[in-house]
């Protein structure tokens, strides 16, 4: 997800490039990449016991602004509810600056699940979004760690392959990865490991790593700096692969980097900075603008 520099730069709808399909690879890359590969990150030891006094029940709303090449391309506004026994996570992204008037998309998405031990166990993935006028709904249900994909519009692509339940078995959307991050770093605060992610349509492996402390400087796009515990990762495309122009550059492993901060008093560490490569624009960067503890809206022994 990447552009390139100014506007003469931006890439124009064409009969091989739609516009629909860079802004739906835009949004895959960081709902994807992003969202999962940071799953197990490392926390300061600060960071850690400020998120263990918490583990029991978080909320909390952040808004992030999404950039490629200088420009504002997107904005991002989370919702995160932990509880003892379930999660609730809510996205909604939408296309900003001067990226959306070549072509304005929105997605909004909820998944809800459950704890077993230190693991998250989906039990209901929604995705909704209009891209260039065109509608796109993912709705996946789950069932002995299992996906079953209920629906699924527009559906699969002709030249892409189908990833079978054998390959999507265990696998986890990339909103219940985020509540897994959390829940992770409140726990143990380690920051190495892989996962998968299933999106009803592709499936990707993601590794992460421990790097370790850094400072983040100070920046116009952010409020949000100074020493962050850095977590390199790696996306790699293994299931539901489109056979196109652009299979090579999708088989690609796409790789980036995230600084884990508790940005405020009695927070679980959160991503302030987040960058990554994209398919179709490069290096795209994510920046915490805006954060909001609030009540928990989960009651114990309910996920839903």
């Amino acid at each position: 997800m990447r552009r390139d520099d100014g506007v003469e730069g931006l890439p124009k709808p064409g009969p091989g490039v739609t516009s629909l399909v860079m802004i739906r690879a835009l949004l895959v890359s960081f709902l994807g990449l992003t969202t999962t590969a940071t799953l197990l990150v490392r926390a300061a030891p600060a960071a850690a016991q400020a998120a263990a006094e918490a583990v029991g029940e978080s909320a909390v709303d952040a808004d992030y602004a999404f950039y490629t090449a200088g420009l504002n391309t997107g904005t991002l506004g989370t919702s995160v509810d932990l509880g003892p026994d379930g999660y609730r996570v809510k996205f909604a992204f939408q296309t900003a600056g001067l990226f959306s008037a070549f072509v304005h998309g929105q997605n909004e998405s909820l998944a809800e699940g459950r704890w077993e031990g230190a693991d998250a166990v989906p039990e209901r993935y929604v995705s909704t979004g209009l891209w260039s006028g065109e509608k796109w709904q993912t709705l996946i249900s789950y069932a002995d760690q299992e996906p079953f994909v209920r629906t699924l519009t527009p559906p699969r692509e002709p030249d892409r392959d189908a990833v079978t339940p054998e390959e999507a078995r265990q696998s986890i959307d990339s909103l219940s990865a985020m509540a897994l991050l959390v829940h992770r770093v409140q726990q143990n605060g380690r920051c190495d490991g892989t996962a998968s992610l299933y999106d009803g349509r592709r499936l990707m492996r993601l590794t992460a790593r421990t790097v370790g402390t850094e400072l983040v400087p100070r920046s116009s796009r952010s409020p949000y700096y100074g020493n962050a515990e850095r977590c390199d990762f790696e996306g790699l495309l293994i299931g539901g692969i489109e056979h196109d122009k652009e299979e090579a550059s999708t088989r690609r492993p796409k790789r980036g980097s995230a600084w884990f901060a508790v940005a405020a008093p009695g927070m679980p560490p959160l991503p302030i900075r987040m960058d990554f490569e994209t398919i179709w624009f490069g290096t795209a960067s994510m920046y915490l603008t805006n954060l909001r503890p609030r009540k928990a809206a989960l009651a114990a022994g309910a996920a839903h």
